[in-house]
């Protein structure tokens, strides 16, 4: 019945696992199967949890941010120095960092050049589009802004699929991303229709969303990927933040346009929303790169879309922006798909992708991957021209 084991050690080591593996009825590997299965599932469910904590977590403390920003204005204009709150709040963020580096971290050694020249880029980037939402906060409300810029979770997973092989989606993700979008379209285009928006400030905003998008698909890569503390890489990108604001406040270039000698760097900061401006965004930092870290860039879009449903209404009630049914159904078809990305999307996607690695993908779809990338880049660099032809027209005149 048995085979006889043989003499030899190596022989005897491989052999007895074959012996044993035989011996195992077929109900023990059923059962070993649905153990592992519940593990996989398990870890999903866990995984599912902690994005949507990150989701909700995002929809508070950013949709306040936001808040706050506009009630920060005083009729219409910023009384502070945009670039020295948003200095100080990268001082703090650095501060909150380092202090929780030093108490979790053993590891003391410096980053390599690559990691800081990747931090150098996207705090270049970030202190640009900072500047560009406050300027974005003058010209129209805040819902509009953050619904123009919903479109970014479509936008998001056709750029996380372009740029790297190893991000895939379903087919029920596109589905919704897409249902999602139109219905932030529904949510946007009763002000844009109404001539309510000036031209060239939409023409700013696809710029900050696909400035926006670029850099948040950009850091969670770098966060997920790095094997350096979470804590070491916001130092990076907190420090070089504080000191490139500092070089925005000093010049003038900025959304205020006032530099050091016109304006004080703590002018301003007496009236009580500049201080839940500076708070809120600190706050804010610190999440997103814990989201970044162990969730993705397609969480915190979707948060944003969920966001700018409700400060919509918020708009309505305190700037007295004129709430239309249009708007309404948007918003109800951007929080039902979100509902059904979280409920059926995700869990599927998890499992789709688990059964999908290490396997190459045709020739044909890098090929889409290109096309669609050129797309993109054609999009943005025909409204930036557009852009520039409006600032040499208005140079001219």
């Amino acid at each position: 019945m048995f085979q006889s084991i043989p003499s030899d050690p190596s022989l005897t080591e491989r052999a007895i696992p074959q012996e044993v593996e035989r011996l195992i009825s077929p109900k023990e590997n059923l059962d070993r199967a649905i153990v592992n299965s519940g593990r996989k599932d398990n870890d999903i469910r866990k995984g599912i949890a902690l994005k949507l904590f990150a989701f909700f977590s995002l929809i508070l403390v950013q949709g306040s941010h936001t808040l706050f920003f506009k009630l920060s204005q005083i009729g219409g204009k910023y009384e502070y120095n945009t670039a020295s709150a948003i200095a100080t709040t990268e001082f703090i963020k650095l501060s909150i960092s380092t202090f929780l580096y030093y108490i979790t971290s053993s590891d003391r050694t410096l980053p390599d050049l690559k990691l800081f020249g990747s931090y150098t880029v996207l705090a270049i980037a970030y202190a640009i589009n900072n500047q560009l939402a406050m300027y974005l906060l003058t010209a129209m409300g805040t819902g509009h802004i953050t619904l123009g810029k919903s479109v970014s979770p479509m936008l998001t997973a056709l750029i996380m699929w372009t740029l790297f092989k190893d991000e895939t989606f379903s087919r029920l993700q596109f589905v919704l991303f897409a249902i999602i979008t139109m219905g932030l379209i529904s949510l946007f285009s009763p002000s844009v229709h109404e001539g309510g928006i000036p031209a060239y400030a939409l023409a700013w905003l696809v710029e900050s969303t696909f400035l926006t998008t670029v850099t948040g698909v950009i850091n969670c890569r770098i966060l997920q990927k790095s094997s350096r503390s979470l804590h070491m890489q916001n130092m990076l990108l907190y420090s070089q933040g504080f000191l490139l604001n500092l070089v925005l406040y000093f010049t003038g270039l900025n959304a205020t346009g006032k530099n050091y000698s016109d304006q004080g760097y703590f002018d301003g900061y007496a009236h009580v929303f500049v201080i839940c401006v500076i708070i809120s965004q600190s706050f804010m930092g610190i999440v997103m790169s814990a989201v970044y870290k162990y969730g993705d860039a397609i969480i915190k879009c979707l948060a944003v879309g969920v966001q700018a449903s409700v400060l919509l209404v918020l708009d309505h009630f305190i700037f007295g922006y004129e709430l239309k049914l249009q708007s309404i159904m948007g918003a109800g078809i951007v929080l039902v798909a979100t509902y059904c990305y979280f409920s059926d999307a995700l869990p599927m996607a998890a499992k789709v992708k688990s059964k999908q690695k290490g396997h190459q993908q045709p020739s044909y779809v890098k090929v889409m991957r290109l096309s669609v990338l050129f797309g993109i880049a054609a999009t943005v660099i025909g409204v930036m021209a557009y852009i520039v032809s409006i600032l040499l027209m208005g140079q001219s005149n």
